[in-house]
């Protein structure tokens, strides 16, 4: 069994590329969909599939060193293996397994408008024939990040959920059970972590694509209302920031509310309250603990943890509270 593979090349053809992206969802897109994207909001990707918005990405330093990189970190993961030994399987040549690239995008019949670019496959036969995948050759899906430890540390486990999701994506679309996504750190530490497919994820994930791409097949086919058919808004940065540009012109003039409407006001308005009350509670106690700590930089919790008050670069002193329950 084989999936067709659709090849463009971005550089070489923009236009082209641009065209073919306009036409469904991509695995890197499962994590704006899902809300867990902090840069992109699922409704500015709703008006970019529209139409209303220009979807072209800059290309930056961080895309270029990840596409530079790319081949690199891949290299090394053919020597990884469970232990630390690495670099003497890459000095002796013992590879643990072979990756191999696909050139194109994977289509599968299952999943219309979803189209899957996974970095390499892990496979010791050809996976790929001309415009075909060879579905039956892949032993497991691959995705490569550059990321920095800092970076890893704002996440549960040092992974984005988008990398999950979007590994979980691929691993739906090909029909494979194994995963991995491997992280090059600080240009110095390799991390692998093993992905095992979860169809419950999977499930989920195609649920929330066929909602998304119905409202922008409705939103095309009715570009008059296409408002009406956007996701909903949610609570992230992302979507705040989107709608501060989209709407940075405004008409100076009034309109009414409705029920749903005034019903968002009143909850705002009690959220302000009591997050006003919650902040000056927070300052309290941090000023109680500024004011025992005095010129000390480090209080010691004990088997709780510390709290540290040290100045920064700038000579601020920063407060930080690392209590852990025993």
């Amino acid at each position: 069994m084989g999936y067709k593979i659709v090849k463009i090349d971005k550089e070489s053809q923009p236009e082209d590329w641009l065209a073919f992206r306009s036409g469904g969802i991509g695995g890197s897109e499962i994590g704006t969909l899902m809300g867990v994207n902090p840069w992109k909001s699922a409704i500015e990707l709703f008006y970019q599939k529209v139409g209303l918005f220009d979807s072209k990405v800059d290309y930056n330093m961080p895309m270029f060193m990840g596409n530079v990189l790319e081949p690199i970190v891949a290299d090394l993961f053919e020597y990884w293996d469970d232990g630390d030994n690495l670099i003497t399987n890459h000095v002796t040549g013992i590879r643990q397994r072979k990756l191999q690239e696909i050139t194109g995008y994977v289509l599968n019949d299952e999943y219309p408008n979803l189209f899957f670019s996974p970095d390499r496959l892990i496979s010791n036969r050809p996976v790929q024939r001309k415009d075909k995948l060879i579905r039956k050759n892949i032993e497991g899906i691959v995705e490569i990040k550059t990321i920095s430890n800092w970076s890893a540390k704002q996440w549960v486990g040092g992974l984005p959920p988008s990398y999950y999701l979007q590994l979980q994506t691929y691993l739906m679309g090909l029909d494979i059970e194994d995963g991995y996504i491997v992280s090059l750190k600080d240009g110095r530490e390799l991390d692998v972590v093993y992905i095992e497919r979860n169809r419950e994820v999977g499930d989920m994930i195609w649920s929330t694509f066929k909602d998304f791409w119905e409202r922008v097949e409705l939103a095309r086919e009715d570009p008059d209302n296409i408002d009406m058919y956007a996701p909903e808004a949610d609570g992230t940065q992302s979507l705040e920031r989107f709608l501060s540009e989209k709407f940075k012109n405004p008409e100076e003039k009034t309109v009414q509310a409705s029920q749903e409407v005034l019903q968002w006001a009143s909850e705002h308005k009690k959220l302000m309250e009591e997050q006003k009350r919650i902040d000056d509670e927070v300052r309290e106690r941090s000023n109680k603990i500024k004011n025992a700590m005095k010129d000390f930089t480090i209080l010691d919790l004990g088997a709780n943890g510390k709290v540290t008050w040290r100045p920064n670069a700038k000579g601020v002193r920063v407060f930080r509270n690392m209590y852990e329950e025993e």
